[in-house]
């Protein structure tokens, strides 16, 4: 009987032995696993403020293609170009030391 106490002692040794890296890659993926999530949040708003920006620049690009005035008004804006026979008066203001 004494015997068989000592194979007992042994295996649960052999099992604590065995079972002892993997809690301890566990506590540590616990740790990745966090820093994981961390960064999967972090993109997925990434990737919702991308999402809205592609929409904006979607209804832009349907309102370029439909929309004459739009043309136009980036045209003007953006190119300061102007349409045949309008007449473009440049003005200029006084700076502040001028204005004195």
């Amino acid at each position: 009987m004494h015997w068989v106490n000592r194979i007992l002692l042994a295996a649960l040794v052999a099992g604590i032995l065995a079972l002892w890296p993997e809690r301890m890659e566990l506590w540590a993926s616990s740790e990745d696993l966090e820093r994981v999530m961390r960064e999967r949040n972090a993109l997925m708003s990434g990737n919702d403020a991308l999402r809205e920006e592609i929409g904006r620049m979607q209804a832009e690009i349907h309102a370029l293609k439909h929309d004459p005035r739009e043309v136009a008004r980036i045209a003007r804006e953006d190119l300061n170009l102007v349409r045949a026979g309008e007449v473009v008066f440049e003005v200029e203001r006084p700076s502040a030391a001028e204005a004195r």
